[in-house]
């Protein structure tokens, strides 16, 4: 499996929510080993229906800093997890996910 730099996750986690309006308040990012697994049965994603994506990081310190990056920088929410993979998904009515409080 191909692993991304930190700037290459950031890069492409911004430009994919600018697609989506660029309100970051909107979407959770969180790290976990499994990041297929903690989308789609920890959180609720829909695979189809729903807004969301995810990339291997070079390291599980790697994940967590863009997840802290995204998270203070640019205001989207956290979620608790360890791992290598960085996963991010749109919170709210559109989306089968439970908006966080």
């Amino acid at each position: 499996m191909t692993a991304y730099s930190v700037q290459q996750i950031k890069f492409e986690f911004i430009s994919y929510v600018k697609e989506f309006g660029a309100d970051f308040s909107a979407w959770s990012v969180g790290v976990a080993e499994d990041a297929s697994a903690a989308l789609f049965h920890e959180h609720g994603i829909d695979e189809a229906r729903d807004i969301w994506l995810w990339k291997p990081a070079v390291s599980p310190v790697a994940a967590a800093m863009v997840r802290d990056w995204i998270c203070t920088r640019q205001g989207a929410a956290a979620l608790a997890g360890e791992g290598r993979q960085v996963f991010l998904f749109r919170r709210g009515p559109a989306s089968g996910a439970p908006a966080v409080a």
